[in-house]
C-alpha cells in the first residue's frame, strides 16, 4: 500500500509524469534528467499500476508547493516567500517547504530590487557609474530594466547598453564590491562560483520592451562605436519566427517584396505555425505553387536557410523602420487595432 510520507523522491517524480500525461513526460525526461535518473524514473513507472487518486493528489499538490515556493524566494527572497506561504498554508507547512526548497535555490542577485518601482529604482541608479547600472539591469526583469533605460539621459544610455551586452560572467567579488558602493543597502547571496549575467540576449530582451525612440536611439549609438556588436544585437532583434506577431496585414506587405526563392528556403526550416500563417496571407495559387516549390526543393544546406530568413528580417525591419509595416512592441509603440 502506497503511503505518502513514505515515498521517495524518485517515486514521487514516476508519479508526477504519470499524471503529466505520455507527452508531456516524455519532453521533461528529455529535458530535466540524466540519462541515469531517466533509467531509474522509468523504472519505477514500470512498476505502478493503479496509483490511488489521493496519492496523485498529494503527489501534484507538494510540486505545486514546491514551484510556487521556488519562485518567491527566487523573487523577493527568503523572508518574502515565507511571508507569503505562511498567509496561504500556515506557519507549520510553510516551514516544512521552505526547507525542502532552500538547500535547492539559489538567491538572485539585486533581489530587493527587483521588488522595487522602477521609478525609484531609476532615482537610486541614476547617478552610478555606467558599469554599476548595467550590472544591476542585467539581473532585473527585463521589464524593469527597460524602463530604466529608457529613463537615462542619451549620453549614457548606449554606454549602459553596450555593457550590458558584454557583459558575460561577472565574478561574485565583483557583486560584492557593487553592494559596498550601494552602501550595503541590497540583499543578496552570492555563491563561491561565476554567475552568468548580461550578454547580447539580456540587452535584446530589455531593448525589445523600450519603446521605438530609446531603441533606435541606443542602436544609433552603438553603430558608431561598436558596428560588429551592433550587428549581432540587430539579428536578434526580431527573428523569422517572430513573423507570426505580426499583424496580417504587414505580413502581406513583407510577401509582396521578398523573393520567392528565399522564402521557400526559409520556410523549409520553419515550424508549422509559421509555415500556416504566411500561406494565409497568400492568394490559394501562391500558395499552392509556394508549396510544391518546397516540396521538390531537395535537400538544403542549414546555413542556406538561416541566410534567406536572416535576408526575410532585414527586409522586415527596412520595412518597419521606414513606417510601412509595425512591429508591435510595448509601450509607446503598442498598436491599437
Amino acid at each position: 500500500m502506497l503511503v505518502p510520507s513514505n515515498l521517495t523522491g524518485i517515486q514521487k517524480t514516476a508519479i508526477l509524469l504519470i499524471s503529466l500525461g505520455a507527452s508531456v513526460s516524455a519532453s521533461v525526461l528529455q529535458k530535466g534528467f540524466t540519462d541515469d535518473e531517466v533509467e531509474r524514473i522509468t523504472q519505477e513507472i514500470s512498476l505502478f499500476e493503479n496509483i490511488p487518486k489521493d496519492i496523485q493528489r498529494y503527489v501534484l499538490d507538494e510540486f505545486y508547493q514546491l514551484t510556487q515556493a521556488r519562485e518567491f524566494l527566487a523573487r523577493g527572497g527568503f523572508d518574502y516567500a515565507k511571508d507569503i506561504l505562511e498567509k496561504a498554508l500556515g506557519e507549520q507547512k510553510a516551514k516544512e517547504i521552505l526547507s525542502k526548497v532552500s538547500s535547492t535555490i539559489q538567491r538572485v542577485p539585486f533581489n530587493g530590487l527587483r521588488r522595487t518601482d522602477p521609478k525609484h529604482l531609476f532615482n537610486f541608479i541614476k547617478d552610478e557609474h555606467p558599469q554599476t547600472i548595467a550590472l544591476i539591469l542585467s539581473y532585473l526583469h527585463p521589464d524593469q530594466a527597460s524602463m530604466i533605460l529608457a529613463s537615462l539621459i542619451p549620453e549614457i544610455q548606449a554606454d549602459v547598453a553596450r555593457r550590458v551586452a558584454i557583459i558575460d560572467r561577472i565574478a561574485p567579488d565583483i557583486i560584492k564590491e557593487v553592494e559596498n558602493i550601494l552602501e550595503k543597502k541590497l540583499s543578496l547571496i552570492v555563491t563561491q562560483q561565476d554567475q552568468q549575467t548580461g550578454g547580447i540576449k539580456a540587452l535584446v530582451n530589455i531593448l525589445s520592451r523600450v519603446d521605438r525612440s530609446t531603441e533606435k536611439t541606443i542602436l544609433e549609438e552603438l553603430e558608431m562605436n561598436d558596428p560588429e556588436l551592433t550587428d549581432e544585437i540587430r539579428k536578434l532583434m526580431f527573428v523569422f519566427e517572430d513573423i507570426i506577431k505580426l499583424h496580417d496585414t504587414a505580413i502581406q506587405r513583407v510577401l509582396r517584396e521578398v523573393d520567392q526563392k528565399d522564402l521557400a528556403r526559409a520556410m523549409r526550416g520553419s515550424n508549422e505555425e509559421v509555415r500556416n500563417r504566411i500561406y494565409k496571407n497568400m492568394s490559394k495559387r501562391a500558395a499552392d505553387m509556394l508549396r510544391e516549390e518546397i516540396q521538390f526543393m531537395g535537400p538544403v544546406r542549414l546555413r542556406d536557410v538561416e541566410e534567406s530568413q536572416q535576408r526575410i528580417v532585414q527586409l522586415i525591419r527596412r520595412l518597419d523602420e521606414a513606417g510601412e509595416i509595425i512591429i508591435a512592441r510595448g509601450g509607446e509603440d503598442a498598436v491599437l487595432l
